[in-house]
């Protein structure tokens, strides 16, 4: 259980970080779409560079968001954890009952200009 000491807080909200970058949450939606994909495959469909997407695949292993299975020179990247397709099922569900108020917000930072 998730006490309300500050320090709890932070380490939460860092968690949701992980959902809260673009490119994380694209490669995240990837995955749990295609389940095994080669980093390769991945940069193609976000078109985004590959040393980026390498970048944001090693901050989501370490988190225990994706899993990586090695298979020659190949890396495979895959959903860790059958809570993070919950969690991205569930963000889906609330955007849709949500769409305009999200849309409206301007209280909540957006950096990347999505």
């Amino acid at each position: 259980k998730i006490g309300r000491e500050s320090e709890d807080m932070c380490l939460l909200a860092r968690f949701f970080n992980g959902f809260a970058n673009s490119t994380r949450l694209s490669i995240l939606l990837l995955l749990a779409q295609r389940g095994d994909t080669k980093v390769g495959e991945l940069v193609s469909a976000l078109g985004a560079p590959q040393p980026r997407v390498s970048d944001h695949l090693r901050c989501l292993a370490w988190c225990g968001y994706v899993k990586v299975r090695r298979e020659g020179r190949n890396a495979y990247y895959s959903i860790a954890d059958d809570r993070v397709l919950e969690m991205l099922h569930l963000g889906e569900a609330m955007l849709r009952d949500n769409l305009e108020h999200v849309e409206a917000c301007e209280v909540i930072d957006n950096k990347e200009g999505c």
